[in-house]
């Protein structure tokens, strides 16, 4: 990650500390810090979704596909990956712990609007349109030309402020979503059984509000999982459309988690 797009201080480790819980971790944010800012380019970013589930055995290769985005050199400034977790495959035997009924909503959704053919896993989602190229022998993803201004994310304790700065003065959905990276199930039933399954740019927390912006959020109390590190995306999309129109993100700094 080009570390121009994320600002932060650090001052000398004698001074107090303000603190927030996070994923029953221990945020720790030095008083006086500044705050924590992800700025998008103008031109579009890719938000990448992927509709995953543990119970689904066609579905870690595409897991594998998008943790592989950790090493791409356009991580966070050009794609921004994110794995919604369905529900609807539970009943095989396996309840995935990172999934959500919401998630599954979400997924119809884009069917409903016409976004994608039919409802399967693994599915892919980019910039609002299913992309089928994972199937593909060789994968290209798409890009947009598309320069809709820039989109920022400014964090500090538990405050994230998501302000968009482009060519609609029309309210806008503004969405917030916590990421959970270097995460491990092992599956003990379900098509999956007896295998150890990776993941990153786990979606564990999302929340979303309607009106002209800047959008001010909380960011949410998560107990149940541990990641090796948190990341945050933040992206905008028209009040009846999941399309995105920007997005930005990146990862919490090191250092800053502390078990409880």
């Amino acid at each position: 990650m080009n570390p121009k797009n994320l600002t932060s201080t650090a001052p000398n480790n004698n001074l107090a500390l303000s603190w927030m819980l996070l994923g029953g971790l221990l945020l720790v944010w030095p008083i006086g810090a500044l705050a924590i800012e992800f700025i998008s380019p103008e031109s579009q970013t890719t938000l990448v979704e992927l509709y995953t589930s543990e119970g689904c055995s066609s579905c870690p290769p595409a897991d594998h596909f998008v943790s592989q985005f950790k090493q791409t050199e356009g991580l966070w400034q050009t794609y921004l990956p994110l794995s919604f977790h369905v529900d609807y495959w539970d009943w095989l035997g396996w309840r995935d712990r990172f999934a959500s009924a919401d998630f599954s909503e979400r997924q119809r959704m884009h069917h409903r609007q016409g976004a994608l053919s039919s409802i399967y896993t693994p599915g892919f989602v980019i910039n609002g349109a299913e992309w089928t190229g994972f199937f593909n022998t060789i994968r290209s993803l798409p890009q947009s030309e598309a320069k809709p201004g820039r989109l920022r994310l400014t964090a500090q304790k538990q405050q994230v402020l998501v302000t968009f700065q482009g060519s609609t003065d029309s309210p806008l959905t503004y969405h917030l979503a916590v990421l959970g990276m270097g995460l491990s199930t092992a599956v003990q039933a379900g098509e999956n059984s007896g295998h150890t399954l990776e993941h990153d740019f786990v979606v564990l927390h999302h929340q979303q509000t309607i009106g002209p912006g800047p959008a001010q959020f909380l960011l949410p109390l998560i107990t149940q999982h541990d990641p090796e590190q948190f990341a945050l995306v933040a992206w905008v999309s028209a009040t009846d459309s999941l399309r995105p129109i920007q997005a930005v993100g990146g990862p919490l700094p090191p250092g800053t988690l502390n078990r409880l």
